[in-house]
């Protein structure tokens, strides 16, 4: 099914679960300092990026399939 044709719920669902795991990620993240863990570090937030990266490139495509 084109992310196009989505309900606009499957957006909110994905937004919440994609925010809840990055918050989480970030919490990770900020909890402990740099020194003790660089690539564990590096990947939290790197993960966090993604996550909302692509969340945003759905949202991008699902609205441009509304404006035609």
């Amino acid at each position: 099914m084109s992310i196009r044709k989505w309900h606009a719920g499957k957006l909110m669902i994905l937004w919440a679960w994609g925010g809840v795991f990055a918050a989480v990620l970030l919490t990770s993240f900020l909890s402990q300092p740099v020194r003790s863990t660089p690539w564990l570090h590096l990947f939290e937030l790197a993960a966090c990026l993604l996550i909302l990266i692509l969340l945003s490139i759905v949202t991008w495509r699902w609205l441009s399939g509304k404006e035609s």
